[in-house]
């Protein structure tokens, strides 16, 4: 009688350390559960209704989580969006995603109308993944860059201007580390580990790669990190491996193909070489339009953006007759403002371009400014003359280079596109695409292919359900009107406008 009770709480309590590490073991594994799930599930937040050429089409609009570092247990979260542009098919074929350009754009931030077309929505699904850095829960920009890259003292390109934007960027990527952000966690690899996961999460078992630009790139190492889950890929002007430095001498020889384009089709209207007029704008070039200054680097680096459509390049060569025939600079300064206008989206810039094109022991600086070119070395001088092997981790080697890929890809191609000119293609690319096409559209730039490419009616939808290659994009030509249908005196007033 004297004992039962005592061996009852024993019993009790032996009961209840069972129940707690019962508890508790259920309470772990529910977190354990939740985390593991947190990464790679993706959730369907709205749907909603969009417009494509007249026909509304099914809008979805989700996130994925993933980590920040797939190689360090409990990394940061990111929260990218995904939008799906549904086929009105009930069983389309492989979706098609898109990769825009940049680095430093949004993968998201087109309107759908720009990427899909009723004929590519026939049998594809269109789907847009964030890009980590700049879509989603962690955007890597800093206010401060940003103001840097606006020069110092009216001269952008000045080893000052440049020192500055670079000890900007230093203290930024400082900030980063103390929040617990890797930049060196946000490369062209793990884009593509994001796409992975979305395509996964998606329940796709391969996929279809519509790219531009920037996005170009990482479809070509997404075929040779991935090469199963890919059935055919479009680049829009392609970016082979070490050319997110624009090289100035080719910059020069497209003035000299647009110069011959101009020669053969103003007749008696011909006003004189582009180039030479170019050159003696800048030799003539006053301290300032009205009461603003000129920056002489500004206006360069706004022409080589101009460059990227021939319907601005035209605007961009009439305002310098303007300046060297008439004397007037305004259309010039018009130029200098969209020069000056660059904002930066720095871990892009740094961890996607950087990591993957960056050359340690070169002295940028020097190499650009060598130069002898009418627009030097302008862009690549600005971004690349403020980097060294301490701001970023390379990408390996074999990510870095060319290599053999047997993917389905369809190349095209302007042969006046300064930012990814042809023949780069041509001689570095094809020879390791075994099956690949390329085609080279004549007098059209980097923005014009683009265009053309999405415009020309089942073009691209043929392509991606049969492989095959339409003969109705190979066999147009663009004509180019060297007379900008832009009015002068409402483009003064606007830039008034922007002063203002």
């Amino acid at each position: 009688m004297i004992q039962r009770p005592s061996i009852c709480r024993k019993q009790i309590r032996m009961r209840n350390i069972i129940i707690a590490v019962i508890f508790v073991a259920g309470l772990i594994g529910s977190f354990s559960d939740s985390n593991s799930q947190t990464f790679g599930v993706y959730r369907n937040l709205a749907t909603g209704s969009v417009e494509i050429e007249g026909k509304k089409y099914v809008l979805q609009k989700g996130e994925i989580q993933v980590p920040e570092d797939r190689d360090k247990p409990g990394s940061r979260i990111l929260t990218l969006p995904i939008r799906i542009v549904k086929s009105k098919n009930p069983k389309p074929d492989e979706p098609v995603f898109w990769l825009d350009g940049g680095p430093g754009v949004s993968n998201i931030s087109r309107s759908p109308a720009y990427v899909c077309s009723t004929e590519l929505l026939e049998n594809h699904d269109v789907v847009f993944v964030g890009y980590r850095g700049v879509d989603g829960s962690t955007i890597l920009s800093s206010k401060k860059v940003n103001k840097a890259f606006k020069g110092l003292h009216h001269k952008m390109l000045s080893d000052e201007s440049l020192d500055n934007i670079a000890a900007k960027i230093k203290d930024y990527i400082a900030e980063l580390d103390k929040k617990g952000i890797d930049i060196n966690r946000y490369t062209m690899l793990d884009v593509i580990d994001d796409l992975e996961d979305a395509r996964s999460a998606l329940g796709y078992e391969k996929i279809n790669l519509l790219t531009i630009s920037y996005g170009t790139r990482v479809a070509l190492l997404y075929s040779y990190k991935h090469p199963e889950v890919l059935k055919r890929t479009v680049m829009i002007g392609p970016n082979p491996p070490g050319h997110f430095v624009w090289q100035p001498e080719k910059t020069d020889q497209i003035l000299d193909l647009y110069d011959s384009l101009y020669k053969a089709q103003s007749g008696s209207d011909y006003k004189g070489s582009i180039k030479e007029t170019m050159k003696k704008a800048f030799e003539k070039m006053p301290r300032r339009w009205s009461v603003y200054r000129l920056d002489a680097d500004k206006i360069k680096i706004g022409t080589f953006g101009a460059l990227y459509s021939k319907e601005t390049a035209a605007l961009a060569f009439e305002a310098y007759f303007n300046a060297v025939n008439k004397g007037d600079y305004s259309l010039v300064y018009l130029i200098q403002l969209f020069g000056g206008g660059i904002t930066n989206a720095v871990g892009e810039l740094l961890a996607k371009g950087f990591s993957a094109d960056f050359q340690p022991g070169m002295d940028y600086r020097k190499k650009v400014r060598a130069s002898n070119t009418v627009l030097g070395g302008n862009i690549s001088l600005l971004f690349w003359g403020i980097t060294n092997e301490s701001l970023i981790t390379m990408i390996p080697e074999e990510y870095r280079k060319c290599r053999m890929s047997s993917s389905e890809t369809l190349i095209i191609s302007g042969d006046l596109d300064v930012s990814t000119p042809s023949d780069y293609a041509t001689t570095e690319l094809m020879p390791f695409l075994s099956n690949g096409h390329h085609i080279v559209l004549k007098n059209l730039s980097h923005a014009d292919i683009a265009k053309k490419a999405r415009m020309t009616k089942s073009f691209l939808s043929t392509y991606f359900d049969s492989g095959v290659v339409e003969k109705s994009l190979m066999n147009s030509t663009e004509a180019i009107d060297f007379k900008p249908k832009t009015k002068f005196g409402k483009v003064k007033i606007f830039v008034a406008g922007l002063i203002l």
